[in-house]
């Protein structure tokens, strides 16, 4: 590795604490963007508890609004989520962007990103099935894809492509973020708390994977 490598690209846990750092200078718009996937964590951890057997019975209409209800909530946890990826991509890039400029950005890439998420998902599942190996080759491949997309403004095809040539020279680096996310996503386990201390964890480490990609930019 070069001088200029070894400059640029940082241990994964040194990326945390610039994360924070980024994190917290665009705090009011982590937080709002935080609140619906809170809510879907809260809902998830108190669904764990229930005893199926004893739910009570719920009418047909009641049924239909839960339906309605649950796949908007769906819709708008997918909006959030790329919301909150432009967010992060612009904080990596040490700007204060709007909520205006996050949205006017989601409209131009939702449906893009919709079916570059279909894709690496079917890539990775198909990898793993068959082997598994090459699974987790493509979760390392495109890892840092809707970063690329948003910041390169590719197509699907173009994006994926780009990751895997992104990433090959750089795998350890790339694999280093993922590492450190499990890690971070341990407390999950503790009784009661656990899962609200991992989301926050991830949180302050969701800015670790566009600074990654923005240094690996650079070396390409």
């Amino acid at each position: 590795m070069t001088a200029k490598e070894k400059q640029l690209l940082v241990s994964s846990f040194s990326l945390f604490s610039k994360s924070y750092d980024l994190v917290v200078r665009n705090w009011q718009k982590f937080a709002v963007l935080s609140i619906l996937p809170f809510i879907g964590l809260i809902l998830s951890t108190k669904t764990n508890n229930y005893e199926y057997d004893k739910l009570p019975q719920f009418s047909g209409n009641t049924i239909i609004a839960v339906i309605i209800f649950g796949t908007i909530f769906i819709l708008a946890t997918f909006i959030v989520r790329f919301m909150t990826t432009v967010l992060e991509l612009e904080a990596a890039q040490e700007k204060t962007p709007s909520f205006k400029h996050l949205w006017d950005v989601t409209k131009k890439y939702w449906l893009r990103l919709i079916g570059l998420y279909i894709m690496i998902a079917l890539m990775v599942i198909g990898g793993l099935l068959l082997l598994i190996v090459p699974g987790f080759i493509m979760i390392r491949r495109y890892y840092l894809a809707p970063y690329v997309m948003i910041n390169e403004d590719l197509s699907i095809s173009e994006t994926m492509k780009k990751s895997a040539e992104l990433s090959k020279p750089y795998s350890g680096y790339v694999w280093g973020i993922i590492g450190v996310s499990i890690l971070l996503s341990l407390p999950y386990g503790i009784p009661r708390v656990g899962p609200y201390i991992a989301f926050i964890l991830a949180i302050f480490y969701s800015v670790a994977p566009p600074l990654r990609y923005l240094e690996i930019k650079k070396l390409s």
